[in-house]
């Protein structure tokens, strides 16, 4: 079959935690066994011996993925609370030398520190080198936390340290991120803060007091606290101190989110009952009629300019809420078990906006909550939209002519969450490294319409600062949309009194259009058929998106 695990010279050859977690991957996902192993199901073993060679590939298989777990156990965590925070946030291991392990780039730049270094040479009080040794040989359970000097400023910087549960060492991780330019675009973004207020916060977020601020700006000092007091009075802080803690908070928050344009959209948050935060934007016209859009695994929340322009000449009122783990929304594990569960937070928005009637209209992940969810709104539900949904997987079989990444996805989704977690953050990576113009490519593989639209600057830019909204409380938002998306989450749909209509693009090769068809059957549902589209059908073809709702209105 292939299923074959990673051997010891492999593992001695691949020093680097990414390239050894991509030999994992292709090994995973031998195309020719996965495909033998699917052929082998659809015949239902209808004899004995495909019945045995059924058993030996799914054996060999699930030899591989308990391999594959253990060799991933015993890697060194990797931060899930988002990759920016990785790349921005200085992190390295000391071993029981006291020598620094792998220090990332930021350690490397900001803190000038090296591999081997020897922890006694940097500028560390004796009691702190004592307390790693005592911590690391077990003798103390109080975790040290290191005080080192920025090469930039001369600050110190605060580190907390964990110690590895499958490994002598010690993990060392920056308390703050460093300023940097996505923190100013929040503040900017949500408070007004202009370029020059924005680099003075920058160096008072350092460390750096008035005085030295305005000796670095070359202003005068009284010239800083004016600029202080006028940065207090538009974020509404209790001083200075409260304001630098504010923006210690959006510069941690914003290392993975593009901060909403203001000229276009509100961002607002609602705070459930349960105590869980929901986040949500608006756009259109404010007095329109309301449309909750439901986002997908991919292009985040918003639409292209001119369709949010046109929201408001047609007179609706857009109304796009973070999911559950996207953006700043709350995750909500029951919600895997039961998505009919998440009609309560959309009866809460509904109650919070005072909606009395509302159209849903959901988008890939979203199309799945939208027919499950959708009867929880009662009356107010006029219509339901369901756009590029991917239904029921009620065997491996249903993604087999998908593309090879969603192939694999599917797969890991649906026999082994921690192969899919690190999957999730290898592919993180890719596209961080990679950049914007791969996205198409890395993603869209296999899928000619999508990549088509991508070849629209603002589609491409939609997906890919899309990905940082999915991922902006980490890769908890794509691990958990893969296993909603692999399950057959069919019984839980409700379509209530409420008519669902369903839109697909004709050219979607993720979930193709036979699919979508015989499950619109399935739901006795209408199916309009978009000529030429992907699964990116939203933001590629979005005024037949719009024509649809404008005849269900």
């Amino acid at each position: 079959m292939g299923f074959t695990a990673v051997t010891k010279g492999t593992m001695e050859q691949q020093d680097d935690i990414t390239s050894l977690i991509g030999s994992v991957y292709a090994s995973a996902v031998d195309s020719s066994g996965f495909a033998e192993l699917l052929e082998l199901a659809d015949t239902r073993l209808s004899d004995e011996t495909k019945r045995r060679r059924f058993d030996e590939l799914r054996s060999d298989f699930e030899l591989h993925v308990t391999r594959a777990e253990t060799l991933l156990a015993a890697l060194p965590p990797v931060a899930q609370s988002g990759s920016d925070q990785q790349d921005l946030r200085p992190r390295f291991s000391i071993d029981r030398q006291c020598h620094i392990v792998a220090p990332n780039p930021v350690a490397q730049d900001l803190l000038g520190l090296r591999p081997g270094q020897f922890l006694g040479s940097l500028d560390l009080a004796v009691d702190e080198i004592g307390a790693i040794r005592r911590f690391l040989r077990g003798e103390s359970s109080y975790a040290p936390v290191l005080r080192l000097i920025r090469q930039d400023c001369g600050k110190p910087l605060l580190l907390r340290c964990e110690k590895c549960a499958t490994t002598e060492v010690l993990h060392c991780f920056g308390v703050d991120i460093p300023w940097h330019e996505r923190a100013a675009d929040a503040m900017r973004a949500l408070y007004g803060l202009t370029r020059s207020e924005n680099a003075v916060l920058g160096l008072l977020v350092e460390g750096h007091s008035p005085q030295e601020t305005a000796s670095l700006r070359s202003r005068s000092v009284e010239t800083i606290r004016q600029q202080i007091k006028a940065m207090i009075a538009k974020t509404e802080a209790a001083g200075l101190q409260d304001l630098l803690h504010l923006s210690r908070v959006v510069c941690v928050t914003s290392a993975q989110v593009l901060a909403d344009r203001p000229e276009q959209s509100k961002s607002s948050e609602l705070r459930l009952p349960d105590g869980r935060l929901m986040s949500f934007r608006q756009s259109g016209d404010p007095n329109g009629h309301p449309v909750i859009f439901l986002h997908g695994c991919l292009g985040g929340s918003r639409l292209p300019r001119s369709a949010e322009t046109e929201l408001r000449k047609q007179g609706l009122r857009w109304i796009a809420p973070a999911r559950p783990w996207h953006g700043s929304s709350t995750g909500w594990p029951e919600l895997l078990s039961d998505p009919a569960r998440y009609g309560n937070d959309l009866s809460a928005l509904a109650d919070h906006l005072n909606l009395s009637e509302v159209t849903l209209l959901g988008y890939d992940a979203g199309a799945v909550l939208a027919c499950c969810a959708g009867v929880s709104l009662g009356t107010r539900l006029r219509h339901t939209l369901a756009i590029s949904i991917t239904p029921p997987m009620r065997s491996l079989r249903d993604f087999a002519t998908a593309p090879t990444q969603q192939r694999i996805l599917a797969l890991a989704a649906r026999t082994s969450v921690p192969l899919l977690r690190y999957l999730a953050i290898l592919g993180d990576r890719k596209l961080r490294k990679d950049g914007p113009d791969a996205f198409a490519e890395t993603v869209f593989r296999d899928a000619p319409a999508d990549l088509e639209a991508c070849r629209d600057r603002e589609v491409l830019d939609l997906m890919w600062q899309g990905h940082f909204f999915h991922v902006a409380s980490g890769n908890d938002s794509f691990i958990n949309d893969c296993r909603l998306i692999a399950s057959d989450w069919g019984d839980a749909a409700r379509p209530g009194s409420a008519p669902i209509r369903f839109l697909h693009g004709a050219a979607d090769q993720i979930v193709p259009l036979s699919r979508a068809q015989s499950f619109a059957k399935e739901m006795g549902s209408n199916l309009t058929i978009v000529k030429n589209a992907g699964h990116s059908l939203p933001f590629s073809h979005w005024p037949e998106l719009l024509d649809a709702l404008r005849e269900q209105r």
